[in-house]
């Protein structure tokens, strides 16, 4: 969340011309109904086996550019099929960047909705207290800090 993974996902697709998908938009492109209503109608677990079936369909698709919401490699399932069948790269950033980047997206952001800044630095410290540890078996780290042109070199270099 706020890593910056749509955005450089669609960019790396289009210069390898390859497609790009966002397992997040994919899920509320066929659900028609947004991320923060499925998971206030639904709750966090039917979602979470929406992506295990976005993971399914995107069997069929490769190579293509994926970018995961922040929450998907911590389901088993999801983490197991991403280390079978994918290359994958966790897009680094600082707690304060992240905090810059996702301070006026609280309304659009189902795990941020209503949260005060403090609120918010609580959340993205826990958050990444949870996530770290299943980031860290990525095949790549990338500081994605920078800028998306910036994120894009270091990742052109890898491949």
């Amino acid at each position: 969340m706020g890593s910056g993974k749509s955005a450089v996902g669609k960019a790396l697709a289009q210069r390898l011309g390859i497609s790009w998908v966002d397992s997040d938009a994919w899920i509320e492109e066929k659900q028609e109904r947004s991320i923060t209503e499925i998971v206030s109608e639904k709750g966090w677990p039917a979602f979470r086996a929406m992506e295990r079936e976005f993971a399914f369909e995107m069997n069929e698709q490769a190579p293509m550019v994926i970018s995961c919401g922040g929450g998907f490699p911590l389901d088993d399932e999801n983490w197991q099929w991403i280390s079978n069948n994918c290359t994958s790269i966790y897009l680094r950033v600082d707690k304060d960047v992240l905090l810059h980047r996702l301070i006026d997206e609280t309304a659009s952001r189902p795990l941020l909705k209503d949260k005060s800044r403090a609120e918010l630095i609580q959340f993205i410290d826990d958050k990444l207290t949870e996530r770290i540890p299943v980031y860290m078996k990525m095949d790549w780290i990338i500081d994605a800090n920078g800028s998306i042109e910036e994120t894009l070199l270091q990742i052109q270099k890898l491949i």
